[in-house]
């Protein structure tokens, strides 16, 4: 990102706090400043993780966007450019961590017409997603029947290079928030001596009436336990400086809410990182199933920082650890 692009964002955030909170623009902006030169912090750090309410030593604790890329640069260096590929392509992912993923999905350009079409006659609802999509974007859930003509779903499908997916019949409770399908993020790490570290944990709930649960989406995260799988304090977006103790799609009050089956998703996380020797650092995303766990996917190169900080409780310490001895 060039300055003339850091900065306009920068001012952007800065009114958009002036608007919410009150206070300066102008303050706003050069704290923000401030806190990109010193803390390597972008302004969605700034404005999500709430640095204007905190301290140079308290920011000194967050794993920052800065620091998040130059740890992935160190504890990622030795994946491969295959590794990379079945990272960023879901249809690779797809393949690779069979076991963990349990939905069928078809990537409709390698698929006929006719096989799209028992696909569809297969599943009452699917999910159309980009094979590289990124957080969120361009995901739609459809009803087979409601489809007037295949024929031309499956030619968009096919030249948007989409794939269709089983939906994924998550826990009952967690419907109960979110008709969506809400995930669970651990981030995990290995340090010099390969042991496996959970950094940081969240449960990503999708807003009212969306398709996913993706915090650039309109998403809301909330804080998690990584012991226990409890959430342990209100939610956040990424527009609004507000607290959500209730979920405003349901009402479902999140404090004290437990993941169910938290050790299966735990598990699954480690068993993910098993799959991928050469990753070092990670964010998986799970969901969870009446029967246990199920992996989503998995984030490289961009993790996320923010929303497994949400807990107030800075992450850069952790990272610092699995760091040590990393050349």
């Amino acid at each position: 990102m060039s300055r003339w692009s850091a900065g306009k964002r920068i001012c952007q955030m800065a009114k958009e706090l002036k608007k919410q909170r009150g206070g300066s623009a102008c303050a706003y902006a050069l704290d923000a400043m401030r806190c990109s030169y010193r803390h390597q912090a972008s302004p969605e750090n700034y404005f999500v993780l709430r640095f204007f309410e905190l301290t140079d030593r308290e920011r000194e604790a967050y794993l920052t966007s800065g620091r998040s890329a130059a740890a992935d640069r160190k504890l990622n260096r030795f994946m491969t450019g295959e590794d990379h590929r079945i990272m960023s392509h879901k249809r690779l992912c797809y393949q690779r961590f069979a076991g963990l993923v349990h939905r069928e999905s078809i990537y409709v350009p390698e698929v006929s017409f006719p096989e799209f079409s028992v696909f569809l006659d297969r599943h009452a609802e699917v999910i159309l997603k980009p094979d590289r999509g990124i957080m969120g974007q361009g995901i739609e859930k459809l009803r087979a029947r409601d489809v007037e003509d295949r024929e031309a779903l499956f030619e968009r499908c096919r030249k948007a290079g989409l794939l269709a997916e089983q939906i994924i019949t998550q826990h009952g409770s967690l419907n109960e928030v979110s008709a969506c399908v809400n995930s669970v993020r651990i981030n995990a790490a290995r340090d010099g001596k390969g042991t496996l570290c959970f950094i940081g944990a969240c449960l990503k709930c999708g807003a009212s009436g969306a398709a996913a649960d993706n915090f650039h989406s309109g998403g809301i995260a909330y804080p998690l336990d990584m012991r226990t799988g409890a959430v342990t304090g209100p939610g956040r977006n990424n527009t609004e400086i507000k607290d959500y103790e209730y979920h405003p799609g349901s009402s479902v009050r999140m404090p004290g809410f437990t993941v169910p089956h938290w050790e299966a998703v735990r598990e699954c996380a480690a068993q993910a990182m098993e799959r991928m020797p050469r990753i070092g650092y990670a964010g998986w995303d799970i969901a969870v199933t009446p029967e246990g766990a199920e992996l989503i996917e998995g984030n490289c190169r961009w993790p996320g920082g923010n929303i497994i900080q949400l807990d107030g409780i800075g992450k850069y310490p952790l990272i610092k650890e699995c760091l040590e001895g990393v050349t």
